[in-house]
């Protein structure tokens, strides 16, 4: 194998699909990325076994070949080389030459015939959409969803599409976002799955913001793969049946709060500089056409904010975790959001004013104690 590239198409390759790297395998091979060229393009890959990044570039190839090395050490060598053409050339498969003007590098790899295989995500199930499309729905739920990795359901994002709709719902049973967009094409039956939130990050970091690119989006029967042009991202999906998270949605809200969204955020972010020591809660007070937010710690003190609110219905006292709020509050991008709310044990639902079809729902806290 033997071939040239510049350094920022090969550097951002390489960057691209090392994130999939296995930070824990024992398997050594998972730590390295395999190179292989064909027809003046370097295929890039890597996996962990529960995801795959595949990156191509155009290069020029004297002769097509494979290796694996290490990402890290190859990542580095080549990050740190001056901005001009980069050689590469392997001949016995156990080692690779990077040279560029009078650098010149020997990094240990091993053959290309032990990496695994990546999986073959069957075709009778796909969708195109608009790379902004997908970036924002990934965008506005994915945060919702479980860090906890002993409960895996929750740490990924259930999509579900009947041809039409596309919806995706993220929860850690504390709170849940949920939103949706308009597809085209059809389908003979609603189609459900649960995708890692990993793997929807990873595409989101990703995807790009230009109307005119698409993502394709196929779908088997236990992975997902996503291609954006030159990237593509394949993930197992998640086994096992996602919460009832339609019942977790009250069917109607009795209160509601209209509220200037940059303000109020402002004022929460204030008071979770007291709130934190008291796991983050704020009290929520609506009196006289005022919101006040409060929070009280026996070690730091006490704040007190108030802003401008329309409220339909009777006052409100209820108390939320600062850090729910807030995480929201940086996902719409209205300038006023909608909080339906019923008594202070219930959920509240989050909505951005207007005709949207995201909503996000957070479980309230005591606001005794």
């Amino acid at each position: 194998m033997k071939l040239s590239s510049s350094k920022k198409d090969l550097y951002e390759g390489l960057q691209s699909v090392a994130r999939a790297v296995s930070g824990r395998s024992t398997l050594p091979i998972l730590s390295n990325v395999m190179l292989e060229t064909k027809d003046n393009v370097l295929r890039l890959l890597a996996t962990d076994l529960e995801i795959w990044m595949e990156c191509t570039i155009p290069v020029e190839a004297a002769d097509s070949g494979a290796i694996t090395v290490p990402a890290k050490v190859v990542s580095e060598v080549v990050g740190s080389l001056p901005e001009a053409k980069i050689v590469m050339q392997s001949e016995d498969s156990k080692a690779l030459n990077v040279t560029c003007g009078r650098s010149q590098y020997v990094i240990q790899g091993l053959p290309a015939e032990e990496f695994p295989t990546a999986p073959r995500v069957g075709k009778e199930t796909t969708l195109e959409i608009s790379q902004p499309a997908l970036k924002d729905l990934i965008k506005r739920v994915i945060f919702a969803a479980s860090m906890d990795e002993t409960r895996l359901i929750l740490t990924g994002a259930l999509l579900v599409w009947d041809g039409n709709t596309l919806r995706l719902v993220a929860t850690d049973m504390h709170r849940l976002a949920v939103d949706s967009l308009v597809t085209e094409g059809t389908h003979e039956k609603a189609l459900s799955v649960i995708v890692p939130g990993r793997a929807l990050n990873e595409v989101l970091r990703s995807l790009s913001s230009d109307p005119e690119q698409k993502v394709s989006i196929a779908i088997g029967d236990n992975q997902i793969m996503f291609s954006l042009g030159h990237l593509v991202v394949v993930s197992r999906l998640i086994e096992g049946q996602f919460p009832n998270w339609e019942r977790v949605i009250p069917s109607e809200s009795d209160k509601r709060l209209v509220l200037e969204r940059t303000a109020f955020a402002a004022a929460v972010r204030r008071a979770a500089i007291v709130a934190r020591s008291e796991a983050n809660k704020v009290l929520l007070r609506t009196q006289n056409g005022t919101l006040s937010i409060q929070a009280q710690s026996g070690d730091v003190g006490q704040a007190y904010e108030e802003i401008e609110v329309t409220l339909e219905g009777e006052d409100v006292e209820i108390a939320f975790n600062a850090e729910y709020l807030l995480d929201v509050m940086g996902i719409i991008e209205t300038d006023q959001v909608e909080f339906g709310l019923t008594g202070p044990l219930s959920p509240g639902v989050i909505r951005p004013s207007g005709d949207s079809p995201y909503l996000y729902v957070v479980m309230p806290m005591q606001m005794g104690g």
